[in-house]
């Protein structure tokens, strides 16, 4: 009886909560659930942070593979949504760190999905140049800073949000994205 209520198809109406408890119980249905549900943001989110789509899909998939051996640990069943952005956080510093150390022994990353890589092919020569400026000075920014400024910038996440994400208090959210935002402004020529 069991194995026949965990093949049942999910209804669309089931919240986060109510599939973290069901995929507890074993229904794989609501594992894939809450996979597709949520999958998708988490996969843009790293490949514009990134810049690597391989190592998007790879974080992604860590991300998921990390939720579901951990699902006991998430407190609040309903904010599965917020726990795997954290996560996708974490995957993805852990990838810089990785970069870090490649870069030291020489070996350099596939970064295929840049802002100006992924930019529409209309955007003027102009923008594309000034989104490579953005690109440049990212990359000389702490993760911490580098990510705050993407979650708020360029995912749209409120400051508390953001904060969440990464795990670290709102007042310390706003003095990253004060650093990031100062050195943004100079890479570009602007007054910070």
């Amino acid at each position: 009886m069991a194995q026949i209520l965990s093949l049942r198809q999910p209804d669309a109406s089931l919240d986060d909560g109510v599939l973290v408890d069901r995929a507890l119980g074993g229904a794989d249905w609501a594992k894939r659930e809450l996979y597709q549900r949520h999958a998708p943001r988490l996969l843009g989110f790293l490949t514009r942070l990134l810049a690597s789509t391989a190592d998007a899909e790879d974080a992604t998939q860590d991300v998921f593979v990390e939720a579901f051996r951990d699902l006991l640990k998430l407190r609040e069943r309903r904010d599965f949504g917020r726990w795997v952005m954290r996560i996708a956080v974490h995957q993805a510093h852990r990838r810089f760190r990785r970069r870090r150390w490649m870069s030291f022994l020489g070996s350099a990353s596939d970064l295929d999905a840049t802002f100006s890589a992924l930019a529409d092919e209309r955007v003027s020569p102009e923008r594309r140049a000034e989104l490579m400026l953005i690109e440049k000075a990212l990359a000389k920014l702490s993760t911490v800073e580098r990510t705050a400024w993407s979650l708020r910038h360029v995912e749209g996440y409120e400051l508390t949000e953001v904060a969440d994400a990464l795990d670290i208090s709102l007042a310390t959210v706003k003095r990253k994205l004060s650093a990031a935002e100062a050195h943004l402004a100079t890479a570009l020529g602007e007054t910070p």
